[in-house]
């Protein structure tokens, strides 16, 4: 419930148009508010992974309060047409709350599953990814079957509830209303939630569990590969995504309008899949370090074979799929080479990259298209991204 509640983050480009709109700014202005967003997440999972280790239900209080009180000042941004109040809200507020939730139980559900270190790390994980769909039919609503169909069902979202479509603060009522919907289940969740009685706890190689300093990361070098894996895997996934629709719409692709909106639905599935395919895959393998390079050297090929315009959409699933799956699999190989001790805080540390990489990828992806040759131009450098990232996975892997 909580996994599922902060995923909510990802759906913000749902109301950015609505709230562009409404305080008089531009879209791009208000969707800067997202990579805020997704910075803070990165820079809460960081530094509040101390806390998650002495009190797993403190922090996501902690996480909890933060996420419900920046949607309150989200929607009180809107209502004074205050784009720094939206920054705070939601870029600051959500985002440190989102990066504390998201590590919370990733610990807990390891050493509930000691056996199966990457499938336990990777539910939680995986229902943030489901949190963007939930978000979205809450706001949209959910319905199927039409006026001249024997059977329809709709139920009301709070896009027709408040009447968004008609302007004034009906986006901002949408957000106090997420506020009240997500605050009971991520109460109860983080009552509910706790470590098992008896705590399996190992030192692994690097790091001296009892005298963990975060100082000690910087002059790790298992950790500087494994951040710099997420960096670049995170970097290249938002290069691609956000451009994936433009890529295909250009007339070299071809791909109808049904086509498109097809392989976009399916996104979400292949990120949720991917996250836990990996995963499952890492738990049966000899040597859990192998799935990185398998899961880069499928980014690569897939990419490689974009040269060819019409592969775009199948490449965009794919990297989706190995985008989720960076996520999923990196906890249970951090705590394979660290012990459980402070996996927390490790994690944490290790996710500030998300943040760094929230900033420079889809930048990147769009000074090289404006500047070097377009659409070919990123798929060129997706594809040395991801073979410079296979080569940085096989150092972590001697």
């Amino acid at each position: 419930m909580l996994a599922v509640s902060v995923g909510q983050i990802y759906a913000f480009t749902n109301f950015s148009s609505e709230i562009a709109s409404y305080i008089g700014s531009t879209q791009k202005e208000v969707q800067f508010a997202f990579s805020l967003g997704i910075f803070f997440l990165g820079m809460g999972a960081a530094f509040f992974g101390k806390i998650v280790e002495r009190n797993i239900r403190l922090s996501t209080i902690i996480g909890t309060a933060l996420f419900l009180s920046g949607l309150c000042v989200t929607a009180l941004g809107i209502t004074s047409k205050s784009l720094p109040l939206i920054y705070i809200g939601y870029g600051f507020l959500v985002g440190t709350g989102t990066g504390v939730i998201y590590i919370s139980p990733v610990k807990t559900m390891m050493l509930w599953f000691p056996e199966h270190k990457a499938i336990a790390a990777a539910l939680p994980i995986i229902s943030f990814g489901l949190g963007s769909t939930l978000s979205t039919i809450v706001y949209k609503g959910f319905g199927f079957g039409g006026v001249d169909s024997l059977f329809s069902l709709r139920f009301l979202g709070f896009y027709d509830y408040f009447d968004v479509a008609a302007g004034g603060l009906g986006i901002a009522k949408v957000f106090y209303a997420f506020a009240v919907y997500y605050a009971v289940p991520m109460v109860v969740a983080s009552m509910l939630l706790k470590k098992p009685k008896i705590e399996v706890q190992s030192f692994g190689h690097g790091i001296p569990g009892l005298e963990f300093k975060y100082a000690q990361l910087a002059k790790d070098s298992f950790f500087l590969r494994a951040w710099l894996f997420m960096f670049l895997n995170i970097s290249a996934g938002l290069c691609l995504i956000p451009l994936a629709k433009q890529m295909m719409k250009s007339p070299a692709v071809g791909y109808s309008e049904g086509l498109i909106t097809a392989i976009i639905a399916l996104c979400g599935l292949m990120n949720g899949g991917g996250r836990f395919l990996f995963a499952w895959w890492s738990d049966r393998l000899a040597k859990r370090l192998n799935i990185l390079l398998i899961i880069l050297s499928i980014s690569a090929g897939i990419m490689t074979l974009s040269f060819w315009p019409p592969m775009i959409g199948v490449a965009l699933l794919v990297i989706n799929a190995c985008y989720g799956a960076g996520f999923s699999v990196i906890p249970a190989i951090l705590a394979d080479h660290y012990g459980m001790t402070n996996i927390s805080k490790i994690h944490g540390a290790v996710l500030s990259a998300w943040g760094f990489a929230g900033l420079a990828g889809n930048q990147a992806a769009m000074f090289v298209k404006a500047n070097f040759g377009g659409d070919v131009a990123v798929v060129a450098m997706l594809v040395v991204v991801y073979l410079a990232n296979l080569a940085n996975a096989m150092t972590l892997r001697r």
